[in-house]
């Protein structure tokens, strides 16, 4: 019989079966983990965190700005038997009405997994101070690492074009819905965040190439069509379901064509820095 704990185990998301979180251990080395922050959490990065036991990891702090979302990771933590090695906080990082209660914590290890992304449904424009207040909370010889999708061009040659028409009418759709759309950042900008704090040293970056099957980018059509019931009219509405019905036929044909069955465009990335030691302990 199948138990409770058996099917939240088989949902663990261990480093040699995830690329970027891979990448991420192999930085790590023989470096325990410790203390935790996941600065913007979901089920992914928690299922991750629930197997830095061995490697070191003592306690972790899950944050999110969704209330639906602290709902969902704290019912995966109990069932993944990690609740008692942690919290999960909601809070939005610059909501200074109701800040988030982290002023004296330092943790060893942080993780922003897609978070700058993210940040534009909940803190617009101000993505450009969240890593040095992610760099406060770390400690001296602390790890910092941040996960990011480089943006999908405007344009791309070829088949591999599709991707990106599907974005720009996904897009469309959110903003039709007045919604916000997330706003990604290129590693190149993550660099140079990174570099303009004193306390940061910028360490190796990884990227990894993105292979989008049909599957996949009927998903992202999917989420425009989520959007269509919010539409200002029905005859906007209705315009816009023809023309995602043409991209998910143009999506299909594209990936039939590939020897492979999948498009490539674009990267995943995972930035590592380590906050540098005072003189004094570095002594």
């Amino acid at each position: 019989m199948t138990t409770i704990a058996s099917t939240a185990a088989s949902r663990l998301v261990y480093g040699k079966d995830d690329a970027l979180f891979g990448s991420l251990e192999e930085r790590q080395g023989n470096l325990p983990f410790g203390s935790i922050l996941d600065a913007g959490t979901g089920l992914h990065s928690l299922r991750w965190i629930a197997t830095l036991h061995p490697k070191g990891m003592t306690k972790f702090t899950a944050i999110t700005a969704d209330k639906t979302m602290q709902h969902n990771v704290q019912v995966e933590a109990d069932a993944l038997g990690i609740s008692n090695k942690g919290e999960i906080l909601i809070g939005n990082w610059f909501d200074e009405a109701t800040p988030l209660q982290l002023a004296d914590e330092q943790y060893d290890t942080i993780l922003a997994d897609y978070l700058i992304g993210a940040m534009d449904g909940f803190s617009p424009y101000r993505q450009d101070q969240m890593i040095a207040k992610l760099a406060k909370l770390l400690k001296p010889g602390g790890r910092l690492y941040i996960v990011g999708l480089e943006p999908i061009p405007n344009a791309a040659p070829g088949d591999t074009n599709v991707i990106c028409k599907v974005r720009q009418v996904r897009d469309a759709c959110i903003l039709l819905a007045q919604h916000r759309c997330y706003r990604e950042y290129p590693m190149e900008w993550i660099h140079r965040q990174i570099e303009t704090l004193g306390d940061l040293q910028l360490l190796q970056s990884s990227q990894f190439p993105i292979l989008y099957r049909h599957e996949t980018i009927v998903k992202q059509i999917n989420v425009g069509r989520s959007k269509l019931s919010l539409f200002p009219t029905s005859e906007l509405a209705d315009s816009m379901t023809v023309l995602l019905n043409d991209l998910e036929r143009q999506s299909l044909e594209a990936t039939q064509r590939s020897p492979t069955g999948r498009l490539t465009l674009g990267f995943d990335y995972v930035v590592a820095a380590e906050k540098r030691l005072t003189t004094t302990q570095e002594l």
